[in-house]
């Protein structure tokens, strides 16, 4: 599933990068058929290819939560309160001692 993302992620890739040169060789402003300039439409497009992108490439990261330092924090302070409740059971005296 995540090559099948990650071929999806390059080919919107080299489209941003065919549309960002047609930008360059066309210009940021174009006219339009009545002589009005306009941003160029190619400039939209870009966007919304950037977007779908970082969208996907945002979906490839869920699963990622080994190296989150939130989870990684939230890992130590449950195994931190494990350690406690163990050294607080033992205190207590789960064992029968003699009196």
């Amino acid at each position: 599933m995540d090559l099948l993302l990650l071929a999806k992620v390059v080919r919107m890739e080299a489209d941003i990068r065919s549309y960002q040169s047609q930008v360059e060789a066309q210009g940021s402003i174009v006219e339009n058929q009545r002589g009005t300039q306009i941003p160029n439409p190619l400039l939209a497009i870009i966007d919304t290819v950037e977007r779908r992108q970082l969208a996907v490439i945002r979906s490839m990261s869920l699963n990622q939560q080994a190296s989150d330092p939130r989870t990684l924090n939230g890992s130590a302070k449950n195994v931190s309160n494990a350690r406690a409740a163990v050294d607080d059971a033992s205190a207590n005296g789960l064992i029968a001692l003699p009196n």
